[in-house]
Order: C-alpha cells, then sequence, then structure tokens
C-alpha cells in the first residue's frame, strides 16, 4: 500500500462531502502533509498551534486528553482533531452545512475520517521524519527541545513546558538577534548559562528550533548536530 496516495484520497473523500470547502492534514510541528479542496497551507502553524495549546489547557484545567477544537466565524466552521499523536487534521466546513447536518454529525465524519488516517500513519511510522524526533536521537542529552513559529505560536515542545511562556521568550530571541545583524538574517543564537546551553536555530517557512543541552561537550559539537537535523528538514519541506 503506497500510504501517501491512501491517505490523499481519504482527505479527498472527506471534502466531497455536502459543505465541506477543504482539509488539510499537518505535522506537531506546524508542517502541512497534504491538503485537499480550497486550504491556503500557510493556515499549518496556526492549526499546529491551536491544537498544542488546547491540549495543554485541556489537560491542565480538566485532566483530560483533547478530542476535538471547534471554531466558528459568520459563514465558516472550523474542526479541528488531532490525528494519532504526531498530527492534526483541520476541516473547513460552510456553516450552513454544520446548521443543517448538526454539528455532532459533521464532527462524528471528521474524527471517522482522523481514525483511518492515524491508523494508516502508525504503519508507515511517520514519527520517525519528525523534527523532535531527531533531535532525540541526535542529541540525547538534550534536556528540552521546541519548534515554533516566528511569531512565537508554539507547535510541539519535549518535555511539556509552559508553551506560552517559553515559545514567546524564545521567539523574542531570535527576533532580537535577527535585528542586531541588519546585514544578514540571523542562523542561530547559542544562549550560555552555568552548565546549560540553549541553541536557537532557524527552520524553514519561519519556524524556529530551539535546544537546550546540558553542556558535556563543546558549543561547535552540538551546533554540527542541529545543523545535521535543519538540513535534514530542509529536504523534506
Amino acid at each position: 500500500m503506497n500510504a501517501e496516495k491512501e491517505m490523499k484520497r481519504i482527505l479527498e473523500g472527506l471534502v466531497e462531502g455536502a459543505g465541506i470547502r477543504g482539509a488539510i492534514l499537518t505535522t506537531k510541528e506546524g508542517f502541512s502533509r497534504m491538503s485537499a479542496g480550497e486550504v491556503d497551507e500557510n493556515v499549518a502553524p496556526v492549526i499546529a498551534s491551536l491544537s498544542s495549546m488546547s491540549s495543554q489547557v485541556l489537560h491542565g484545567f480538566a485532566k483530560k486528553e483533547l478530542d476535538y477544537v471547534l471554531t466558528r466565524s459568520k459563514a465558516t466552521v472550523v474542526i479541528s482533531v488531532p490525528v494519532g499523536t504526531r498530527m492534526n487534521l483541520a476541516v473547513f466546513v460552510d456553516r450552513d452545512a454544520v446548521e443543517l447536518e448538526g454539528i455532532e454529525t459533521v464532527v462524528s465524519r471528521v474524527k471517522a475520517t482522523s481514525i483511518q488516517l492515524a491508523a494508516i500513519d502508525e504503519v508507515t511510522s511517520y514519527e520517525e521524519g519528525s523534527v523532535l524526533y531527531m533531535v532525540k536521537k541526535e542529541v540525547p542529552e538534550a534536556f528540552m527541545a521546541a519548534v515554533l513559529t516566528i511569531e512565537g505560536m508554539p507547535l510541539d515542545v519535549y518535555p511539556s513546558l509552559d508553551y506560552v511562556t517559553s515559545a514567546g521568550v524564545l521567539s523574542a530571541v531570535s527576533m532580537v538577534c535577527d535585528k542586531i545583524v541588519k546585514e544578514d538574517e540571523n542562523e542561530y543564537s547559542v544562549i550560555v548559562g552555568g552548565d546549560a546551553i540553549i541553541i536557537v536555530y532557524k527552520l524553514p517557512q519561519s519556524r524556529v528550533l530551539a535546544v537546550g543541552i546540558s553542556k558535556e561537550k563543546k558549543v561547535g559539537e552540538y551546533l554540527i548536530k542541529i545543523r545535521k537535523i535543519v538540513d535534514s528538514v530542509e529536504r523534506t519541506v
């Protein structure tokens, strides 16, 4: 079975439903894996961040796992559901269609699709291509790793931290360093203190990778490992 083609077929089948304008499947790091229908793929990091923060809020207040997030405007309803542990599915539906069918019916269709996609993804172990998976593999001594947008929206963090505060501060560091090196875009920044190092490295599509490491080796050795991870991400985007 060609996993990518099968997942695309399932996504396109969902979009063929009445009132559904488009759907996008994103990774937890905010990259678009595939889409169908009328969808701006630039929305991928926003969807990933919404799911991430909603999950943290729900777990923090109610100790429950995220089921889905629903956002309604005057014309559109956006339903976002987790797909396994590494992806999110967002579906854009005409509000009139939702009101005609009922929210529960539409959400059930979206969740059924997410289960199908998750089953295929689990078989193909897509997680091994994720940024945080590569960090944990290449830099096992890292005590923290985070992927966020340049604007400070958290996408994926390991281990679970104060998403909003941590992402905002790390993003601010990257943007300030950009202003310092006016003649060229900042590639990475290194924060060193005591026996800890935090490397803030630019990723493609306005993302930032931050890795916290106990200072067991020279900074240059860690930078080589992080660069290897960034290069592998750039080849897949």
